[in-house]
């Protein structure tokens, strides 16, 4: 009688053990930030058998609404997502997946769901359940969003002024080749930004020769005129006024200009 006593009171110690730890664990799922949900795999449809505290709060569904039932409820009428075939095709092979997905609420308001699963196997291998763990990235999905529509603002407003700046670059290279006089344009280094076809035929040169190059180098250095030099970087620097400035220079075989 002993023996057998013995025995009962060992076999209940470990049945206490279990309960203790089983309750343990689910205070351990319960206090979870993420949600979390577990679905048995060996019966039909594989129904939600168990959800924490944080999946009832994320999907605003009761305890009693969501057990017994296939998690797809989440996704509503939203039934066309590409992500819930990867869903499928993971359940069906065993296997575990990463996902992003749109699921609603019981009041039908969208909620961005980041989606773990992975398969729980019996010593034979076999999946008995699945466990899901869920967090709510909505405000991570909208400041995505809001990125992407401020870098498309941004790349618009570029788009629009660089558009702008053409058009005026065109506008003024119009004006400057009708006007009847030789005329240059000039970067801040003094390199020459384009000539005007009366400037190439005055002073005989072309467009290769001209743009691109230092004004001081231009006709093997004809323009390394002392006094115009002084001009362009002495006295236009100081931004005082200069009217009526002119340089007076032979160039060689085109004479006084």
């Amino acid at each position: 009688m002993k023996k057998n006593a013995s025995c009962i009171n060992n076999s209940t110690q470990r049945t206490e053990n279990k309960n203790n730890d089983l309750d343990l664990y689910l205070k351990a799922l319960n206090s979870a930030y993420s949600g979390i949900i577990i679905t048995d795999n060996l019966q039909y449809d594989n129904p939600i058998i168990y959800c924490n505290k944080a999946f009832e709060t994320i999907s605003g569904y009761a305890h009693d609404e969501i057990i017994g039932h296939n998690c797809r409820f989440l996704q509503a009428q939203d039934r066309s997502q590409a992500e819930r075939n990867i869903i499928k095709e993971s359940i069906e092979r065993g296997e575990e997946c990463k996902i992003e997905i749109r699921n609603y609420r019981k009041d039908g308001t969208l909620f961005w769901n980041e989606l773990f699963i992975s398969p729980v196997k019996n010593e034979e291998g076999q999946v008995t359940h699945f466990i899901g763990v869920q967090n709510d990235i909505s405000d991570r999905k909208k400041a995505e969003h809001d990125l992407r529509e401020e870098k498309s603002h941004v790349e618009l407003k570029i788009q629009q002024r660089t558009k702008e700046l053409q058009d005026k670059e065109s506008f003024l290279s119009s004006i400057i080749e009708t006007v009847r006089e030789s005329l240059l344009v000039l970067d801040a280094n003094y390199i020459v930004l384009s000539a005007n076809r009366h400037f190439l035929n005055s002073f005989k040169v072309t467009t290769e020769e001209t743009v691109g190059n230092l004004l001081f180098d231009l006709g093997n250095q004809q323009w390394d005129i002392s006094s115009l030099k002084e001009m362009l970087t002495q006295i236009l620097p100081t931004n005082n006024p200069v009217i009526d400035y002119e340089v007076d220079h032979i160039f060689p075989h085109i004479g006084r200009k």
